[in-house]
Order: C-alpha cells, then structure tokens, then sequence
C-alpha cells in the first residue's frame, strides 16, 4: 500500500511527489530532527581551519533552510488536522462490523463506480453493495459477495422512490450512499433541446438530492452513515458545452456542504460523514478525445486513482474534501480570485479537445434515457 502511495497509475505527476515531500522533508518530525542534529553538530565543532569555517557557515545556512522547512511542514500538518477536525465535527466514528454496513452506489455499474464497488469489495468482503444503475453490470463481482442490483432511470422520480423502497425492503437502510451516476449532453445552451437539459439536471443533481432524502433519515437516527458526492472542476471552470453539467456539479457541491452544516445543527447527528470530491478528466467511456493539458500537473485520471480515494473515506469513517488531481483545488482558489484570474482560467479551456455528448443516446421523441452512461 505505502509503495503505490508513491507509484501513481497515471505515471509520474505532481501529486505522489508532493505527498512523498509531505512525508518526508516537509514531515515536521522529520525536519525537526534533522535540525536539532545540525545544531548538534555545530556546538560540538572546533573551528581551526579555513575548511572547519567553511563547514560551520554551510550547516548554519543549511540550519536556517531546515527550520524553515519544519516551520511549514508543522504549519502543513496544523492545515490538515484543522481540515480533518472541522470537516468531522471533531468527533471519532465509531468502528462498526461491515457485515452490517449496505452501500448504495449510483452508476456502479462501470466507470468509477464499479471501481469503488470492486474496491470496496476487496478491501471489506462483508459488506452489501447495492447497484442502481440504468445498464448491465460491466464486471462479474467476486463470488459470494453480496452485490444486489437494481436497475433505474434516475432522471425518473418515481422509479427512483420506487427503486428506493424495494432496497429498503429487500436489503435494508443504506448506511453508505454514493452518487456516481452522472451524464453530460455536450450541447450549448442555445443548442441543446430541452430535453437534453432536463435530462441533465434530473440525472446529476435531482437524482443525488431525491436520494439524500430517502436514505438520509435512516442514517441520522443511528448517527452513522456517509455519503459522497462526485464532482467535477467544470463546477469550477465551465468549457462551453458544459453549462448544464458544471451547474449541476455546483449543485452537487453545495448540497454536501449544506447536508454537513444541516448535519451538525439540525439534525445532531456529528458522527453522520459527508464527503465531496471534485475530479478532471478521468478515463472513463465518458471521455474521449484530448486534454490538451500538462500531464504532471493535471493528468487523466485512472478509475481506479479516484474509486481508490473514495474506498479510503469510507474505510476510515471520514469525512473528506477530495480534489483530483490536487492541482485543481489550487484551481478553485485561483478562479475565486480577480475577476481577470478567474476569465484567464476559463479561456484556458479553450484548449481542450474533448467530446463532451457522452455515450448515452436518447429517446427523440420522449427525451428519455435509451443507454445510460455510467458515473462521472
């Protein structure tokens, strides 16, 4: 586990680097250490020679770079427990038995989605996936699990509650719920029919909500459960053709910041977890064509990088704030910035030479879903 830590599916980019820095030289312990050996060694040196004063004069300079290095190493680590602390209450989980636990995933059927399914899976053998998805399962789950799948058009309310209380009733309360499902029509706002927006929204942002409402009440009156919300960037920097994607991507992030903040006021439920993830382009049937991007900075994510992520927080019964690659929530606080930053950035989109019309094809005359894609 540790190796691929530092051994990334995508290749060599920014983020195992500067993990492997956070764990190292920016690791304050680390630092700190070598620090106080550096003044060890030069109370105990005897200047002579010129060569005793050149080393004295390098080691007190290379004294001030490494205590620079602790000082934001340890205001790095401060970051993170503050980040970890306020996104969870500052309460601890309590470990429960996974032969207990039911996970809901929203187009686990391929994509990121059966990556968490399968991941989930290998790592906790005894737990129960639910699949709701509107196509097949792409993979044959390992034998004696207990994946159950139900198949719906989420753009659809009334197949959804349907579908919601058939798991209820054949399964249990969900106590983990995972809104992969998610398509894209690649059309511009004066483009597109109405049905292409429509679908759009019903799918990536009403669907996740209508869901939260079904299976959240189970979940507060245990004071356990998790639910994760996958994101994009274009929530953040919106392509044209893209308008009705970002914007149901906004919604999804602001959905699980308010389900968080209702979490912790309303319904008093602390140790109920929320995570959000906000992704870039992930080689998924969804994608094709060119990023046009820097592959060590931003690079196409693998599935398995982001259904890995999301298995991480659900094992540790932690509310996170995932951005892939990492470089993107760097992104976020650029486009927050001056009007002129944040116009800069969207132009850069410009770039990019993706398909954005997804694999899913409609019904011309209803609008509705004939093949579905799988989770973004």
């Amino acid at each position: 586990m540790l190796f691929k830590r530092y051994r990334p599916r995508e290749g060599i980019h920014i983020d195992p680097i500067f993990r492997a820095l956070q764990d190292t030289i920016l690791n304050p312990c680390v630092a700190l250490a070598l620090y106080l050996i550096i003044i060890s060694v030069l109370s105990s040196q005897s200047v002579e020679e010129d060569r005793d004063r050149n080393i004295t004069g390098w080691l007190r300079h290379a004294a001030k770079w490494v205590l620079c290095v602790t000082v934001a190493g340890a205001l790095l680590s401060l970051n993170r427990i503050l980040n970890t602390g306020s996104l969870n209450n500052w309460v601890t989980a309590e470990s429960q038995s996974w032969g207990s636990e039911i996970a809901v995933i929203t187009g686990g059927s391929s994509g990121i989605g059966a990556s968490v399914v399968q991941q989930l899976l290998e790592r906790e053998p005894d737990a129960r996936v639910v699949v709701i998805d509107f196509c097949p399962l792409e993979f044959t789950p390992p034998a004696n699990s207990k994946v159950h799948c139900y198949h719906c058009d989420l753009s659809k309310s009334d197949a959804l509650k349907a579908v919601c209380e058939r798991i209820r009733t054949e399964v249990g309360s969900p106590t983990i719920l995972i809104n992969s499902a998610g398509l894209t029509r690649g059309q511009t706002i004066t483009g597109g029919k109405y049905h292409d927006v429509e679908l759009t929204f019903k799918t990536n942002i009403i669907a996740p909500f209508l869901l939260v409402k079904e299976f959240l009440p189970a979940m507060v009156g245990r004071n356990h459960g998790h639910i994760v919300g996958i994101s994009s960037l274009s929530a953040v920097i919106t392509p044209a053709r893209l308008a009705d994607y970002g914007a149901t991507k906004q919604g999804v992030l602001t959905l699980q910041n308010t389900l968080r903040q209702e979490l912790r006021f309303e319904e008093k439920a602390p140790k109920v977890r929320v995570t959000s993830v906000v992704l870039g382009f992930v080689a998924t049937p969804m994608f094709k064509g060119k990023t046009n991007q820097s592959g060590f900075l931003s690079p196409l994510l693998h599935v398995d990088t982001v259904g890995e992520a999301i298995v991480d927080a659900i094992v540790a019964r932690e509310s996170r704030s995932i951005w892939l690659p990492g470089i993107g929530g760097l992104v976020a606080m650029l486009a927050a910035g001056p009007d002129w930053l944040g116009e800069m950035l969207r132009n850069s989109t410009q770039r990019i030479r993706v398909d954005y019309v997804g694999r899913q094809t409609t019904d011309p005359d209803t609008g509705g879903l004939c093949k579905a894609e799988e989770g973004t």
